[in-house]
């Protein structure tokens, strides 16, 4: 993931920080994706080695790497368009490997995920109960957790609180948006894979709807952080008229109808059979694509609102 250093925050002539650039680089479309798939699946890695640990996962090698796998495919993301020197990628967590031969701080706990990753892969042999898989999950679910923190953190240090707040750059929003895209790809992943029937009451299930509800008080709070920004600087007239305000709200409920509404829908009504993974596929997709389209809106509502 393309972060931004300080050498990205410009200055304006009187010596000021610019707060346009760095929220122009956070909400630009490719930096968007790249966030919203890792943060996927660091979430996907959190739910998985968080049943592997509690011993709550069926067993079979499949079932593990299958999971392992599409969350390799999210989180190397940032670090491949990096390496293939992508111009909206230049650095990783800081870290350019082309460049240079040690990553930073952010880079090094990032990278400490594919250490039990790699250990859950070797230990898969169809039996998860096994003590050394346990651990492994455990560590896993850990790395990922300290990751989305960590880095979090380093993104934040770098941008004016104002930004922080909005471009879902501090620890507990990035969190609770991983743990949801996450459990959806989870839930994919054992539809899949699994022919028994899932019971509608699942407590696996019951927690991602609890999770959903949580990620939509986020939502809310970063919103509010952006009106209290713009009251700060004499733009909240911006928010509450025109037909702007009229389209930000339209906007707003359809994207929370992508991100969160239509993976409830889904999870609540739950269907059954061959029509399981369709439903689950198409809740992680929706999820993903809502969470892009979602950290957009702040973009283009931050850049208007207070920057303009």
């Amino acid at each position: 993931m393309a972060e931004p250093n300080d050498a990205a925050v410009a200055l304006d002539p009187l010596g000021r920080h610019d707060e346009t650039t760095p929220a122009r680089s956070l909400f630009s479309t490719p930096v968007v994706v790249i966030q919203a798939c890792t943060a996927a699946g660091y979430g996907l890695w959190m739910v998985l080695g968080t049943a592997l640990a509690l011993g709550l996962y069926p067993d079979g090698r499949g079932e593990v790497l299958v999971p392992l796998s599409i969350g390799l495919v999210l989180v190397s993301l940032g670090l491949v368009s990096t390496c293939l020197r992508l111009p909206f990628a230049p650095e990783w967590h800081g870290w350019n490997p082309v460049k240079r031969m040690m990553p930073t701080p952010e880079g090094m706990v990032a990278m400490a995920n594919y250490l039990p990753m790699l250990a859950l892969a070797g230990l898969a042999r169809g039996g998860n109960d096994f003590w050394a898989t346990r651990l492994a999950g455990a560590a896993l679910m850990l790395c990922s957790l300290a990751t989305l923190v960590y880095t979090a953190r380093g993104v934040s240090r770098h941008l004016p609180p104002s930004v922080a707040s909005v471009a879902n750059a501090l620890p507990l929003g990035r969190t609770v948006s991983a743990l949801f895209a996450g459990g959806l790809w989870f839930w994919l992943c054992v539809a899949l894979q699994t022919e028994m029937p899932i019971n509608p009451l699942n407590p696996w299930r019951l927690a991602l709807l609890a999770v959903a509800l949580a990620l939509g008080v986020v939502e809310g709070m970063r919103w509010r952080a952006l009106r209290q920004l713009a009251e700060e600087r004499g733009a909240v007239h911006r928010l509450e008229t025109g037909r702007t305000a009229v389209s930000l709200l339209a906007w707003r409920f359809a994207v929370a109808a992508l991100s969160v509404g239509l993976p409830c829908v889904l999870l609540v009504s739950h269907p059954a059979g061959h029509l399981l993974p369709v439903a689950a596929g198409l809740a992680a997709l929706s999820c993903v694509i809502g969470q892009c389209l979602e950290q957009r809106l702040y973009g283009r509502a931050y850049v208007y609102w207070v920057n303009d």
